[in-house]
């Protein structure tokens, strides 16, 4: 679904978002491309960081010189500071809209705001987290259900980018949440690059297959299985590199696990880029193992850069969905051996690139329905 276009509003609409640290995610490219599109006289955005601890990401400077302000509050672990410093900037601006993406912790975000006098107070999930708040401990449990009941005080609208992320976060109330298309630059990813000069540059050997990934390196993206699957590749399939894009906390992890499984020669890990369509227009074949996913919009990119890909049954992009016509996507649960999926990364090899498919899906479209929706929500809050 798309947001709804607005009536006239005179003035700058006020947005505060609230998001973590502005590293390279999907989410925060996604933040960033709506400041690069939304003009600054028509929707004042601004961003409060809620991290523990916040840092200056990648992506703020950028965000900064595009006019916004960023607040850098004491760290959520530090709560009635940080909580402090949140009430302060809702006041300092009289926002007309406060738009939250940090999950549970929305919760206590929306409730602030309510009572800060905030008259829309929108939250958005970006993942399925069912599985893993199943299992967690009885205190872990409390946290979840308090920041429940926060949110349903609080929230004047719900959003999800999927039904299963509308799930996870919302419960029993998740069928009022609209789906969203955040959207990307697809553009950006469809247009040809020199795949030999970029892979010359990153010191990979020509005619060698290259396996890769574009993610954060946090656990529940599941990057240790894909050097299993490496190596299963290399005893059933012959030579092939592992490309990781990105960075994270478990970046020392899957370097020691690389040493352990002798396959330095063989994984080049990039830490965090800006370039990420070259390096997708380095790769043959997209793999993604993620033990969950909200939406997955660097699978989005990776078909747009006309890569066949590997990817978990936990990804939430359904076969029949006309927003994503995926192409040559092998779809398997993550409890399929790493020869299973070395196998299927073979199979996607020898179907080789695609032309990129006519995904509905393009932030110079979706920034434009955004805006436009908190323009209508404001106004009708307003009246």
């Amino acid at each position: 679904m798309h947001f709804p276009s607005s009536q006239e509003q005179t003035g700058p609409v006020r947005v505060l978002h609230v998001t973590g640290n502005l590293d390279r995610g999907g989410v925060e490219s996604w933040l960033v491309n709506l400041f690069r599109r939304i003009p600054r006289q028509e929707t004042e955005m601004n961003v409060f960081l809620a991290a523990s601890p916040p840092v200056t990401g990648e992506h703020e400077p950028e965000i900064r010189r595009l006019g916004a302000h960023v607040v850098h509050p004491p760290a959520t672990s530090h709560l009635p500071a940080f909580l402090w410093a949140y009430w302060r900037e809702l006041r300092r601006l009289q926002y007309d809209v406060v738009h939250v993406h940090v999950h549970h912790f929305s919760g206590v975000i929306v409730l602030l705001a309510r009572l800060a006098g905030v008259p829309v107070r929108v939250v958005t999930s970006h993942s399925n987290t069912l599985q893993v708040d199943r299992t967690v401990r009885p205190t872990r449990r409390l946290y979840l259900f308090f920041m429940a009941l926060a949110l349903n005080l609080g929230v004047t609208h719900r959003t999800a980018v999927s039904q299963s992320a509308a799930q996870s976060l919302f419960g029993r109330h998740w069928r009022s949440a609209q789906i969203i298309d955040l959207g990307v630059d697809l553009d950006a990813f469809a247009q040809p690059r020199q795949t030999q000069i970029i892979r010359r540059s990153l010191g990979l050997e020509e005619g060698i297959p290259v396996l890769g990934c574009v993610a954060q390196m946090r656990p529940e993206k599941n990057l240790p299985f894909l050097l299993e699957i490496l190596q299963e590749f290399h005893r059933q399939h012959g030579a092939a590199y592992l490309l990781l894009v990105g960075d994270g906390p478990q970046r020392q992890v899957i370097e020691q696990e690389v040493s352990r499984l002798k396959l330095q020669h063989w994984v080049c890990l990039t830490g965090s880029r800006p370039d990420v369509p070259e390096m997708l227009w380095a790769m043959d074949v997209f793999l993604l193992a993620s033990e969950f996913e909200g939406l997955s919009l660097s699978l989005i990119e990776a078909q747009m850069a006309g890569l066949p890909g590997v990817v978990s049954d936990t990804v939430p992009i359904l076969s029949g969905d006309e927003r994503f016509p995926l192409v040559d996507v092998w779809k398997l649960p993550l409890s399929a051996s790493a020869r299973a999926w070395a196998d299927a990364s073979a199979q996607a090899l020898a179907r080789g690139r695609h032309p990129a498919p006519q995904f509905a899906f393009d932030i110079g479209q979706t920034s434009r329905q955004l805006a436009e929706f908190y323009r209508r929500v404001t106004a009708q809050a307003r009246s």
